[in-house]
C-alpha cells in the first residue's frame, strides 16, 4: 500500500488498543486508537488485484510488543 517510506504520523500518545479496518472491494486500510475511536491514519485507496493479503506490523521500542485479538 506504500512505497516502503515511513508515514509520520505525529505526537498522537501511547494507545493501548489499536483497530485495524480493511475494506477489501474499496482498497482501504484505516488504523484507529480503539478506546477513542479516533482515526490514526488512513492508506488512500489501492486496488489489491485479487492477492491474497497477509498482514505486517513493525513494532520497536522497550517491552514492546502486539497482541491479535478478534
Amino acid at each position: 500500500l506504500s512505497s516502503g517510506q515511513r508515514v509520520p504520523l505525529g505526537p498522537l500518545g501511547v494507545s493501548p488498543r489499536l483497530r485495524v479496518a480493511l475494506d477489501y472491494e474499496r482498497g482501504q486500510v484505516a488504523f484507529f486508537d480503539a478506546p477513542r475511536r479516533r482515526l490514526i491514519f488512513a492508506f488512500p485507496s489501492a486496488s489489491f488485484g485479487g492477492s491474497r493479503l497477509r498482514p505486517w506490523f513493525l513494532v520497536w521500542g522497550q517491552g514492546a510488543r502486539v497482541t491479535l485479538c478478534p
